[in-house]
């Protein structure tokens, strides 16, 4: 079994306002915000992911598994590959510095049923022949549930005497979550440009602002604004309100070093590493950041601006 990490990167806009639609994307964001495994996560942090086949839509669901699936700063999920992750892996040099670890196997799945029987989660994409991989999967592993990624007519008419969890991926990609998201990464934008150069928030500015914006920064903010629907998911199961004056001290600072995790990885899935610039705190065409370091490392000025990202965050409905 070999470890190895993984970055599915989403890919260049085509402009500043729109751009590529991803269905596997959509689908990949989604999946996780409605398997949220925080509840689970806060039991254990060492939980297992299962994928059996990688695809495109396999490199997606990794891809934000890794920047959403962010609960505790001790944690150490594993994600578990059967498929063809060669070129996935080779592709990414800094995803060794992430917490959790993504192991791809050589072997079947098959040869490996006592982690399937003790992962949290394990999922069947889709693939060729995936009727006689669900059969032989339900033959011979006892675990209850299997979420399977597919369209198929025959796999729904297995779901309701099976242990199969149907995620229709095709039509869950039409979801208005697409649009939503990126408009919110959008407001999010202005209102940073309102709180610190007073400008009025208005549709005019919100497309110009974004304008100003490169295309890593650009989806820097929509990485941001997918976790914090995450993030709003812990807090009501904590019963917290959505302001961050009303939190105690210690969870306000808890969730401020999550979003630094999340601001690291969105880096370390880019490839960036840490590094002292000559001039300023990065080098973007060098790639590297002299806050790529574990959050106690930060002065209080940069902790503050993860604190203040939250608050921005929650600022925007």
């Amino acid at each position: 079994m070999k470890p190895c990490w993984k970055n599915a990167a989403a890919g260049a806009a085509e402009g500043p306002c729109l751009r590529p639609f991803c269905p596997e994307e959509t689908a990949a964001r989604l999946f996780w915000k409605q398997n949220c495994l925080y509840p689970a996560a806060e039991q254990n942090p060492r939980l297992k992911i299962v994928f059996v086949g990688f695809d495109a839509l396999g490199e997606q669901l990794l891809h934000y598994g890794l920047l959403n699936n962010i609960f505790r700063p001790d944690q150490q999920l594993e994600y578990h590959i059967f498929g063809d992750g060669r070129r996935f892996s080779a592709a990414h040099t800094q995803l060794n510095q992430l917490e959790d670890s993504v192991f791809f196997h050589a072997e079947p799945w098959y040869g490996c049923l006592p982690l399937l029987e003790e992962a949290q989660i394990a999922v069947v994409l889709e693939q060729q022949d995936q009727m006689s991989l669900l059969r032989d999967l339900l033959l011979a592993c006892r675990r209850p549930l299997f979420h399977v990624f597919s369209a198929s007519e025959a796999v729904r008419l297995l779901e309701p005497q099976s242990r199969l969890a149907l995620f229709d991926w095709h039509n869950q990609a039409l979801h208005l979550e697409y649009i939503s998201l990126f408009d919110r990464a959008q407001r999010v934008n202005l209102r940073y440009a309102n709180l610190h150069r007073g400008t009025a928030e208005t549709q005019e500015n919100k497309i110009a602002e974004w304008n100003k914006l490169d295309d890593f920064t650009r989806y820097s903010n929509v990485s941001a604004a997918d976790y914090h629907e995450i993030r709003l998911q812990m807090l009501e199961i904590l019963g917290l309100p959505r302001q961050l004056e009303s939190w105690p001290p210690e969870t306000a600072e808890l969730f401020a070093q999550l979003e630094h995790i999340r601001w690291q990885r969105y880096h370390y899935l880019h490839n960036w590493q840490y590094g002292q610039p000559e001039h300023g705190g990065k080098n973007p065409a060098q790639r590297i950041h002299a806050n790529l370091v574990p959050y106690s490392q930060l002065s209080e000025a940069d902790k503050q601006k993860d604190r203040d990202n939250i608050q921005l965050l929650l600022s925007i409905r």
